[in-house]
């Protein structure tokens, strides 16, 4: 069996999918799927969508092309580039919009593959991400204007972004003058645009709270069913599977990587002669602790950061990384490792990112 290598508990995925589409209706919410962080992984697409989820999200392209055959709507994330928009057409249902040239050029696009093309018209609430800024409504109204008299092209949702640049958080406040500006530029166009998506996986922190902006009907959600937490004062939400960890290291149980000793020697624990920079040119700080069992994995920074990963076995230290190599010390372990063996890690979002948008680390599916 080949190491290094990812385990993905999509059973788990799935009943957390699951649970979230139930959790998020008793709110009036309706859920689109996000798979961004599996980089278009069609077994984790395939859970969402088992799950019950109808609308799957993705941020690049190239992915949505990986989930084309799956029984779902897709939307790209990602504001659309103009030198995309052909595929945007061909491979998303829905697209996540705000400049009136890519707009009008989906239009195009959408007449010559006889397609009809749907927006969610993002309005920045306070972010600083993508969207047309709020107090700006002139401007939006232009292009909500504009958008009507495009052929072959539908808003399908406006939508807004919370927590992802300029770490502005959903409240109360900017939630409802959100609702208030969509029913405002529905009674002023005479349309029913019926989708108010307010936000992402940190919007559920309001609910948490016994709150929510009436009105707000939709969610982009990913970070939630994928790690069972809140990330805005990191705690474990009751009715999705998680970690056992301390939830402030933001890990989920769902995804086990694993690695394989490839040595084992008792060290100095403080390099040597003459100190420099390492391979990424950092300076290291060393602390004397004696002559320690130390042990090198077969994975490194072009894998995964070690700073994003987290023993299973509780009495392993991490020592550092170079682009090949994880250096470990296991002094104080139970277990006697030798070369060979394989040490477990539960990881974050940071990591499960880098590991799935790399070709390093072997994936194996886990139903149980």
């Amino acid at each position: 069996m080949s190491y290094p290598k990812l385990q993905i508990n999509v059973r788990k995925l799935e009943q957390n999918a699951r649970y979230e589409i139930e959790h998020m209706a008793n709110w009036g919410v309706t859920i689109m799927g996000v798979n961004k962080v599996f980089n278009g992984d069609y077994e984790c697409a395939s859970a969402l969508v088992r799950a019950g989820m109808t609308m799957v999200a993705e941020s690049r392209l190239y992915n949505l092309k990986k989930i084309q055959d799956l029984p779902c709507r897709k939307c790209l994330l990602r504001t659309t580039a103009l030198s995309e928009v052909e595929d945007a057409v061909r491979y998303a249902d829905i697209t996540l919009n705000s400049d009136i040239q890519v707009i009008r050029a989906l239009s195009r696009e959408a007449v010559r593959q006889d397609k009809v093309h749907q927006i969610q018209l993002m309005i920045d609430m306070g972010d600083l991400r993508e969207g047309i800024w709020f107090q700006y409504r002139d401007q939006l109204d232009a292009v909500v204007a504009e958008i009507l008299t495009l052929p072959n092209i539908r808003i399908h949702s406006y939508g807004t972004n919370y927590n992802c640049f300029g770490t502005a958080l959903p409240t109360m406040e900017n939630g409802n003058l959100f609702v208030k500006i969509c029913r405002e530029l529905n009674q002023k166009f005479n349309i029913e645009v019926p989708l108010f998506a307010n936000g992402n996986s940190t919007s559920v922190r309001l609910m948490e709270a016994g709150m929510w902006p009436e009105g707000a009907n939709m969610l982009r959600m990913g970070g939630l069913h994928e790690y069972g937490l809140d990330y805005v004062d990191p705690y474990y939400l009751p009715g999705y599977y998680h970690s056992d960890m301390d939830s402030k290291r933001l890990v989920s149980n769902l995804y086990i990587l694993k690695a394989e000793i490839i040595e084992c020697y008792r060290k100095p624990s403080v390099p040597y002669g003459e100190l420099g920079l390492d391979a990424f040119l950092k300076p290291h700080e060393f602390v004397d602790r004696g002559v320690r069992k130390q042990a090198i994995l077969a994975i490194g920074r072009q894998d995964v950061p070690y700073e994003n990963i987290w023993p299973i076995d509780e009495k392993i230290q991490m020592m550092g990384q170079c682009s090949d190599h994880t250096i470990i010390d296991i002094e104080e372990c139970q277990q006697d490792y030798q070369v060979g063996d394989i040490i477990s890690f539960e990881i974050d979002y940071t990591a499960l990112l880098a590991i799935m948008n790399g070709n390093s680390v072997s994936r194996e599916y886990v139903d149980d």
